[in-house]
């Protein structure tokens, strides 16, 4: 059985770690195929007899269980310890210690680098490598032949061009910010053609004056165009950033001196820069040797780097000022700070960024160019992108959403609510595309895959939640438009359709409790998508429910009361009611109160729970009941035909057309103390009784007079004792007439509306 387990851990340790087999193989091949050979051989038997193949099983079960113990023990007691603070601190000491080892090793391979470049130089201009100036000779004319055919027809392009700039630059000024941008994006195409063009010409140039179609175009030539191609479409990025002598198509922030003063710094170092390290030194490289290109190539970089860096320094306090300024002009605090301390500190993070590139460019310098160019190059897209978008949206933010005069006729508060949200929204979308441009500068420079991380579980799981709670939002935007905008419809007087005041009111109800309903719903859905359980919210808000259920039963009766009257049309805006004791004109109604503001212009609010009987004056048609008291010498007949003639003078004038029907005579209704009362009641437009009555006892008070008709006043009669001698002489009653007479006022309207 031992020489059975021996052969089957050979086997198992030749098939699962290659290397020793190898190294075996490599000791005595013979030897281990033999071997190898016996062992397959006696597994193969082992395993086909059943009762070896048993006893098998049981010896490795019976090995296994010590491994097994010891291992629990051997782990039990492994079990790693809490490190102390010793531990610890000396642990953080000696990773600090490894960085700054590394560090240190950066730094000396630094600078071995740079002395090794410009040891080179030493060299060459000691006379050790010598240089062929034949050979440079005719590089120099094959270059400068293509060069010149390059900016020859690129020039042209740009002459022709120009003509089109004109037009373009006239719509662009009159234009919007999306003609604008869109003018731009075409004219910086229009460049790029025309360093196609030049870069198509130089190679045809290359072709024909060296050699014909055949022998093709030399590596001088190929690199004088790659780097006229290179600097031309970095020429084009600059015109799109800066738009040089055209104001009308620069989307930053700068006027024409700054814009075409970074221009041509720039510009003149990308021609010392790409031509430098693009030809120059690939040239140098050919022509005379690898020392003298390494050099050029070390000088040429520090030379721009200083440069750059001093121009960086020259223009801070510049740039500063400008960004500051602009910084002012934004609407938004936050973005107002983040500008203005971008101002503060942008020459830091440039000169780091110069820094880091020339550090690269020394240590790696075979792969340098590549990374750094590609990294460069995306990183100007990226930026440019970022923030063309980030301008689009802040011209649409500003400017706001523009409905046509039509739909601002159908709908006049759509526009409002539109730009009561979509700016909002302009702004998440903003801040959405910095956060993607800084994303995409990492994913650029290799300090964080944003691309492999979107395609993680993670990342779609996240995509995919905060992107449907997004779409929940706008989905309940969208419908809460909707139904806000067929209530303003439905709230529209058209031809042959009026707009009532139940209407009114009734559709302002359900546009508030709509609005609720919707924006709970949309909070709920959206919450649920980013994976917050709702349940509990839910649970959380019926016991909520309950509770104040039962704390505000008041509160429930109002709102359930309210909504029966309105069901009812018991009360509308603009009515002229009784509720509670409290007589006045309905100024407005919600779920649970009324508001009403009664003749001396007090507003009372009135709670449902409070309403046991509404009293409404303005339903159908109204009466203005008029009692008018004569005396008791008065014929009755004389005082109805006096009120009567009142009535037909008071058709005669405007109010008739509030009058539904003649004069309703009742006659005598009443013997007062002094008085014989005379009801006649007038039916008008609902509302109007007040000021007809008005009108009307005017009428009367002019007809009477006219016909000498009294209206009594309230008399006195007074009884004296007289002696029996002075009889004769002393008339026994005597009468004293009070000089205030009673207005004549209707029995069954409201006290305080008698005025009206």
């Amino acid at each position: 059985m031992t020489v059975l387990m021996r052969s089957l851990c050979l086997i198992i340790f030749l098939v699962f770690v290659p290397g020793a087999a190898i190294a075996q193989e490599t000791a005595d091949s013979t030897q281990q195929a033999n071997e190898i050979s016996q062992a397959r051989d006696a597994l193969i038997k082992i395993l086909e007899d059943p009762d070896t193949r048993a006893a098998l099983i049981k010896q490795l079960s019976q090995d296994q269980q010590p491994s097994d113990d010891a291992s629990g023990q051997t782990g039990a007691q492994s079990e790693p310890a809490t490190a102390t603070p010793n531990e610890a601190n000396e642990s953080f000491v000696l990773r600090v210690g490894e960085y700054t080892r590394k560090l240190a090793d950066e730094v000396g391979i630094f600078f071995d680098r740079a002395g090794h470049s410009l040891n080179g130089l030493i060299l060459i201009l000691k006379g050790d490598i010598p240089i062929k100036w034949d050979r440079v000779q005719t590089v120099f004319v094959q270059v400068a032949a293509v060069l010149i055919a390059a900016y020859l027809a690129f020039w042209s392009g740009q002459l022709v061009a120009r003509k089109a700039y004109a037009g373009l630059a006239l719509k662009a000024r009159y234009g919007g910010g999306l003609m604008r941008t869109s003018i731009l994006i075409l004219s910086t195409v229009i460049d790029g053609i025309t360093v196609a063009i030049g870069l198509g010409v130089g190679y045809f140039v290359a072709l024909l004056a060296y050699g014909g179609f055949a022998a093709g175009v030399t590596i001088q030539e190929s690199l004088a165009l790659n780097a006229f191609f290179i600097t031309g479409m970095a020429n084009v990025a600059l015109r799109f950033v800066f738009a040089p002598r055209r104001p009308e198509l620069r989307l930053l922030p700068f006027d024409d001196e700054n814009a075409l003063y970074w221009y041509t710094r720039l510009r003149l170092y990308m021609y010392w820069n790409n031509f430098g390290i693009f030809l120059l030194v690939p040239v140098s490289n050919v022509a005379v040797s690898f020392v003298l290109g390494n050099a050029l190539r070390f000088l040429i970089v520090l030379s721009g780097m200083i440069y750059l860096m001093a121009l960086i320094v020259r223009n801070r306090v510049r740039v500063r000022e400008g960004t500051q300024g602009y910084a002012e002009t934004l609407q938004s605090t936050l973005a107002q700070r983040a500008l203005s301390n971008l101002g503060k500190l942008w020459h830091v993070g440039a000169l780091g960024y110069i820094i880091a590139i020339f550090v690269v460019w020394v240590t790696r310098p075979f792969d340098a160019t590549t990374i750094i160019l590609r990294a460069t190059v995306l990183s100007i897209v990226t930026i440019m992108a970022g923030m063309a978008l980030s301008l689009i949206v802040t011209r649409a933010i500003k400017g706001g959403i523009r409905l046509p005069d039509d739909l601002n006729a159908k709908l006049p508060a759509l526009q409002h609510r539109l730009n009561a949200f979509v700016p909002r929204l302009l702004r998440l979308v903003r801040f959405f595309v910095f956060v993607a441009t800084v994303l995409l500068l990492f994913e650029v420079w290799g300090l964080f895959s944003i691309l492999n991380w979107l395609s993680s579980e993670t990342g779609s799981r996240l995509i995919n939640s905060y992107g449907s709670a997004f779409l929940v939002i706008l989905v309940g935007f969208a419908i809460w438009l909707a139904l806000m905008s067929w209530v303003d419809l439905r709230l529209q007087s058209r031809r042959g359709h009026i707009v009532t005041a139940r209407e009114r009111t009734l559709f302002q109800l359900f546009r508030n409790a709509a609005t609720v309903v919707i924006l709970v719903m949309t909070v709920l859905l959206g919450l649920s998508e980013i994976g917050i359980d709702i349940g509990p919210l839910i649970a959380g808000a019926g016991v909520v429910g309950l509770a104040i259920s039962f704390g505000a039963q008041t509160l429930v009766k109002d709102i359930i009361t309210g909504a029966f009257i309105q069901i009812e049309n018991a009360i509308n805006q603009g009515d002229v009611v009784t509720v509670a004791g409290i007589t006045g004109t309905v100024e407005g109604i919600t779920v649970r109160s009324v508001r009403i503001r009664d003749l001396n212009g007090t507003t009372h609010i009135i709670p449902f729970s409070s309403v046991d009987m509404v009293s409404n004056f303005m339903r159908g048609f109204s009466y203005h009941v008029a009692l008018i008291g004569v005396s008791y010498d008065t014929d009755i007949a004389d005082a109805k035909e006096a009120m009567q003639e009142a009535f037909r003078r008071l058709k005669a004038t405007d109010y008739g057309s509030k009058i539904y029907e003649d004069l309703e005579m009742h006659g005598v209704t009443n013997f007062g103390a002094s008085s014989i009362d005379i009801r006649a009641r007038i039916k008008t437009t609902p509302g109007d009784q007040w000021s007809v009555g008005r009108a009307y006892n005017e009428f009367v008070k002019q007809v009477f007079d006219e016909r000498s008709i009294e209206i009594p006043f309230p008399q006195v009669t007074y009884h004296a004792a007289t002696p029996a001698y002075a009889q004769d002489d002393v008339p026994k009653v005597t009468q004293v007439k009070a000089t205030k007479k009673p207005k004549p006022v209707a029995d069954d309207a409201p006290a305080e509306d008698g005025d009206r």
